[in-house]
This record gives structure tokens, C-alpha cells and sequence, in this order.
């Protein structure tokens, strides 16, 4: 997983220019947070799923992805 962060964060900053986004400081934190949301949502979803908990595993999943989405759907209108 380190090395798909790794490359998602590198091109982050050319996925933009690619776009014509006018990124500022703010804007890179609000998505940083919203990807790391993202990651802890799969992450601590899928760890606890494997550790035979899937009831656990589903429900944070189902609670940390519904505020990813709505993080995300906040965010797009702020970046774009």
C-alpha cells in the first residue's frame, strides 16, 4: 500500500495542472485529509473483516465510507 500512496501523492500535483486546478495550500490539506479518511475507512474496514469480525468490519466501513462520500462531495465543490 505504501508504494500506491507514494505514487498517488507524486502525481497528485500533475494530475491538477492536467485538470487547470488552481491549488493553494489549503486546498492540497482538505484533500489530504479526505484521502487519508479514505485509507482508514479501507483499511481499518478490511483489517477488521480479516480478523474475523465481519459485522464490526462492515459497519465501519459502511460509517467511515458514508463520511468519506460526503467529505468528498463537500470537497468537489470547493476544489472544482
Amino acid at each position: 500500500m505504501g508504494f500506491i500512496y507514494a505514487i498517488t501523492i507524486a502525481g497528485a500535483r500533475y494530475w491538477a495542472q492536467d485538470l487547470g486546478l488552481r491549488m493553494n495550500w489549503w486546498k492540497w490539506l482538505l484533500i489530504a485529509i479526505w484521502y487519508c479518511v479514505v485509507s482508514l475507512a479501507f483499511a481499518g474496514g478490511f483489517t477488521l473483516i480479516g480478523e474475523r469480525e465481519p459485522k464490526a468490519g462492515g459497519r465501519f466501513l459502511a460509517f467511515m465510507g458514508t463520511i468519506a462520500v460526503a467529505f468528498g462531495v463537500c470537497l468537489w465543490f470547493v476544489v472544482f
